[in-house]
């Protein structure tokens, strides 16, 4: 299937807009030539018969046409135009040396008598022309009126109507007619011809931005890491905002791909320590033979660093699970006190090792109902009392506190700590360390803080770290409260 062509379709839809417009605008320019064409016939017409209607004179007891006797109506008119005269009360017929004598025109009027304009079929050639129909009366002489009045026999002229048509061949509008829609045509047609070619040329100058811009992220995605390379600035408005999603997706990868890197050198590093000693232990035992209890002590130690290496290879796993949005956790209503009740008492023979002080301190009357994962809030608080432990000074305090709003349910535990105010936001980073401050270095993976970071956030909840006015580092989990129903 071929993909749309963007120049291919502003081609035709253009083409089409333009070519219905100038159709429209020819088809007016056409009826308005024709209009204007036939109404100077028409007012020609009605000049004609009204010349015409002047040229009839009745004197002597009988009616003379002026025009016969070559006086009133000059050659060319004489010549240019066809006309005929009906006596209405004795049915007499004059007609135009023009016409032939078994030649007649049609014979109309308007009503009453009035002047109308017709479309008419000339005698015998059959040709088009317009016709004008009126009846007109007798003008008669002062003097005529005088001998009528002397003789008392008076002749109302009146009583003596005639019809008159008058036609003109329409010969002459056909060929002005016939002529300009020629010109019409062709000049459409060479317009369409013409604004095609100047489409075409202006389409592709302004395609050429996007050109451009595809040439740009073609070159970009060949090296999605440099996000400091910049499309072009000069582009129109129209393509800014893909360029700004662009660079900012592209910002995207480039961080993703960053943190990539950065997981799997960490992780290289983590995995090479334990690695190195299992393997110190393994060549070390066979080094020499050795007795049972000897060869038992260094089965030991690699059980050891086999557990560790299970627990991180358990917790890398775990965070590449949330970091690929997989299917977010079930959220239920549960009991972070419960909760927090087992992780204390698993880490309690630690705290009584170091001998560190637990202090609980609960906002009174409280209900730590939270909507979260029981698993997940335990692999975090876990997470944040096995770090209290291991960073705790020997013989100092760790509080932990519960807080609860009509809103979300919070839980902080804080310790003594050495770690500087500004490195608190890297304690978060995947596999971060704080060497100068570890008691226990070698049960910590720095990846516990990042995993419960992203586990909080995948159950609505929020994980942060501050330092408290006495110096401490605190650590605290707030998570969504529980909306407990009422129904029995």
């Amino acid at each position: 299937m071929t993909t749309p062509s963007i120049r291919r379709l502003l081609l035709i839809r253009c083409g089409i807009g333009i070519g219905v417009l100038l159709c429209l605008l020819s088809i007016s320019i056409y009826v308005q030539v024709r209009r204007g064409l036939y109404k100077e016939l028409d007012q020609s017409l009605s000049q004609t018969a009204a010349l015409l209607g002047n040229q009839i004179e009745y004197e002597g007891g009988k009616i003379i046409f002026e025009w016969q006797e070559g006086s009133g109506a000059s050659g060319h008119f004489l010549s240019d135009a066809l006309y005929e005269y009906w006596n209405e009360n004795s049915g007499e017929v004059t007609r135009s040396p023009g016409l032939k004598l078994q030649e007649h025109l049609p014979r109309f009027t308007g009503p009453k008598g009035k002047s109308e304009i017709r479309d008419i079929q000339l005698p015998y050639t059959q040709r088009h022309a317009r016709a004008i129909g009126i009846r007109v009366y007798p003008f008669i002489i002062p003097e005529e009126m005088e001998r009528m009045r002397l003789s008392g026999n008076v002749v109302d002229p009146k009583s003596l109507p005639h019809t008159l048509v008058v036609a003109r061949d329409a010969k002459y509008v056909h060929r002005i007619l016939t002529r300009v829609r020629w010109i019409l045509a062709t000049g459409t047609l060479a317009t369409l011809v013409i604004g095609y070619l100047m489409m075409e040329l202006a389409i592709r100058i302004s395609l050429r931005p996007i050109h451009k811009l595809s040439h740009e992220v073609h070159a970009r995605t060949g090296n999605p890491d440099d996000v400091t390379a910049r499309l072009p600035a000069d582009l129109p408005h129209e393509l800014k905002g893909i360029v700004e999603s662009f660079e900012a997706l592209l910002k995207r990868v480039a961080a993703i791909r960053d943190r990539e890197r950065s997981f799997i050198r960490h992780a290289a590093h983590e995995l090479r320590t334990p690695i190195a000693g299992l393997r110190a232990t393994t060549d070390l035992a066979l080094s020499k033979p050795r007795d049972a209890s000897a060869y038992a002590a260094h089965l030991s130690t690699c059980r050891q660093t086999a557990l560790e290496l299970s627990d991180l290879v358990m917790r890398l796993t775990a965070l590449a699970r949330i970091d690929q949005g997989s299917k977010p956790p079930a959220l239920q209503a549960i009991n972070l006190t419960t909760i927090l009740d087992e992780s204390v008492m698993r880490f309690q023979p630690l705290f009584d090792q170091r001998n560190l002080k637990i202090a609980r301190e609960a906002e009174p009357s409280i209900t730590a109902q939270a909507s979260g994962d029981t698993t997940l809030v335990r692999i975090i608080l876990n997470n944040l009392i096995d770090n209290a432990c291991a960073y705790a000074p020997e013989g100092s305090e760790v509080i932990i506190r519960t807080r609860a709003s009509k809103e979300r349910v919070e839980i902080s535990i804080a310790n003594p700590s050495e770690i500087p105010p500004e490195n608190l936001d890297r304690l978060f980073e995947p596999l971060f360390r704080y060497e100068e401050s570890r008691h226990d270095e070698h049960s910590h993976l720095g990846i516990g803080l990042t995993l419960s970071l992203d586990i909080a956030r995948s159950m609505n909840g929020t994980l942060f770290a501050r330092k408290t006015p006495e110096g401490w580092i605190e650590f605290v989990l707030g998570l969504p409260q529980a909306v407990i129903s009422n129904d029995s």
